[in-house]
Formats: C-alpha cells, structure tokens, sequence
C-alpha cells in the first residue's frame, strides 16, 4: 500500500481501490511530547478517501499510552466522524490499558469500532464487512 505518512511515531497507508486506510503506531508515539504533524496528516489521508471508508489501526507496538497525545487522539476521531467512517478496526496488543484507553475515547466521539488482538482476524473481519456492503448496494 502506498504510503500517505511516514513519522517515527507512525504510518499511515492508502489502499484506494478498496477506500481503506490502514494506522501503523510505533513505540516511539510512547514518550512523544508532541505530535505537530498528526492531525494534517490525518486530514490528507482523510481527503484520499471516499464516505464509508475503512480504517484499520495496528497498535500493536505502542507501550503504553500517552496522555500528552490524548486531546490529538480525540480530534483525529472527530475528523474521522465528519469523514463518514465505515468502519475501524483496532488491533491490539494483550495490554490491557490501551484497549481502555481507546474505549474511553469511543465513550466521547462514538465511531463503529471492533477490537482485535491478532491482525488477521482484524483483516478477515474487514473482508467480510466489506463483502457486506458490497451486497447491499
């Protein structure tokens, strides 16, 4: 998938031909002060794709959470809402804390959302979301 944004702290990638936008976080978001790209770049790939899009998050690699990030975290979400998010799909690590921090954030900007542990059930869930949205139009 071509990429859209490449930071130390994470990767966003395209795939038009499917409206999808894969989120790579990386332990170094972990101890970031701040993130001054983060929100324009998530307006560029915002603008890549179509309402309905889907969005699949890898925060696999995170350590923990950052709550210097959190108030960019919550913006990035509503910018997902306006967008029309189809779907998000998050894929986490079996560290508690940031599946609660992620369900804490849905609590203030509600977005479809279904939560993994292992990538390929997160991208078998997508398939079959997508054969379903397929059938409908």
């Amino acid at each position: 998938m071509p990429l859209v944004a490449y930071r130390p702290e994470y990767r966003i990638y395209l795939d038009e031909e499917r409206n999808h936008l894969m989120y790579e976080r990386m332990e170094e978001l972990t101890l970031a002060p701040d993130l001054p790209h983060y929100l324009p770049d998530i307006e560029r790939a915002l603008k890549l794709v179509k309402p309905g899009f889907t969005l699949l998050c890898d925060l696999r690699r995170t350590l923990g959470p950052n709550l210097k990030v959190l108030p960019l975290f919550q913006a990035s979400r509503e910018m997902l809402q306006a967008a029309e998010v189809g779907m998000i799909v998050e894929v986490h690590s079996q560290q508690p804390s940031m599946r609660r921090l992620t369900q804490m954030l849905r609590r203030k900007v509600a977005l479809p959302t279904q939560q993994f542990t292992e990538l390929e059930e997160a991208e078998a869930f997508l398939e079959h979301f997508r054969m379903g949205i397929a059938c409908e139009q």
